[in-house]
């Protein structure tokens, strides 16, 4: 066996199987940071939504409970 016959045997198929390989592990790699960043997004999300909820609550809260000085004044 020659070096040219060694190398259509051996270094091309497995240097298009390490290329493979590298492709797919990429792909895997970005698959899983898209669902993280879904995640983290999703969680920043709902931590603003629960934020602007309590702001909401505690204004409507002041709104009907206390005397409204404003009012009373025109």
């Amino acid at each position: 066996m020659d070096w040219l016959q060694f190398l259509q045997m051996i270094c091309i198929p497995a240097f298009v199987w390490l290329v493979y390989k590298f492709g797919e592990m990429r792909k895997e790699l970005s698959d899983f940071k898209v669902q993280v960043a879904r995640e983290y997004a999703t969680q920043v999300h709902i931590n603003r939504l629960e934020l602007k909820i309590d702001d909401l609550r505690e204004m409507i809260w002041s709104l009907h409970h206390e005397p409204n000085t404003t009012r009373n004044k025109k």
